[in-house]
């Protein structure tokens, strides 16, 4: 059985981080960083790697407040070097390794621990890709709620491939796999095929998250920080530029 510390996803990014956190590109972003934040600035940090050790609970020179402002600078500034979104991941790793005690991976798309931890970081990622450069005072929280609605919609699109399996006439199974794509495939195709010319990725985004992953509107605003209204205006005009 794997568990999260030995957990070969986890496993790599701590010893990758090793690496990359110590070397000169991690003192210049850090560097760079501190020049745009003042609150990274006063901790006189030398290199990331040094800057996630004082995030970390178990040293002690940050209050649970003051790390929380350090992450949404972090956040806010992240577009500055391509190291700092990396450092954004390694500082939350527990927050990720928690979130595996509090969401059951047996219930779900994964074939194992570590395929939940694959998704989890991955969605992280994206999250921190999506909000670089916002103001966020609770970064930390809302990287990780955002990463943990998204594992929810993977467990709960399973579950619901799972009642329409079982659900189905055998009859359906004997129907050749060679029949075409899906529906969902060709509606992903399609949103491919029309990003950078009928749609922007943004607009893409919005449509694959609702259509193909199954995430309502108000999840979707979640991760982004929109409005429920805005998003679904949105949505409403891009569905109808597609079939105009």
């Amino acid at each position: 059985m794997v568990t999260a510390m030995d957990s070969p996803t986890i496993r790599q990014l701590r010893t990758e981080w090793r690496a990359l956190g110590t070397a000169p590109p991690s003192r210049t972003a850090c560097q760079d960083l501190a020049a745009c934040e003042p609150v990274i600035s006063r901790l006189q940090v030398d290199d990331l790697a040094e800057l996630v050790d004082v995030l970390s609970l178990s040293s002690h020179r940050l209050s649970r407040n003051e790390a929380a402002a350090v992450v949404a600078a972090m956040l806010r500034s992240a577009g500055v070097d391509v190291l700092i979104p990396r450092a954004i991941i390694q500082a939350l790793i527990p927050g990720v390794v928690a979130l595996s005690r509090r969401i059951d991976s047996t219930d779900g798309p994964w074939s194992d621990l570590d395929q939940f931890f694959v998704d989890a970081i991955s969605g992280l990622w994206e999250q921190i890709i999506t909000w670089s450069g916002t103001t966020r005072p609770y970064a930390a929280g809302d990287l990780l709620s955002g990463v943990r609605t998204r594992l929810r919609t993977l467990q709960a699109s399973e579950r619901r491939h799972r009642c329409r399996r079982v659900d189905s006439p055998d009859a359906l199974d004997l129907i050749p796999a060679s029949i075409g794509r899906t529906g969902e495939e060709l509606l992903a195709a399609e949103l491919i095929e029309a990003t950078g010319h009928r749609l922007t990725p943004t607009d893409a985004s919005l449509l694959y998250s609702t259509a193909i992953l199954g995430m309502s509107v108000a999840e979707v605003a979640n991760h982004t920080g929109e409005s429920v209204v805005r998003l679904r205006r949105r949505r409403r005009n891009v569905i109808a530029g597609l079939v105009a």
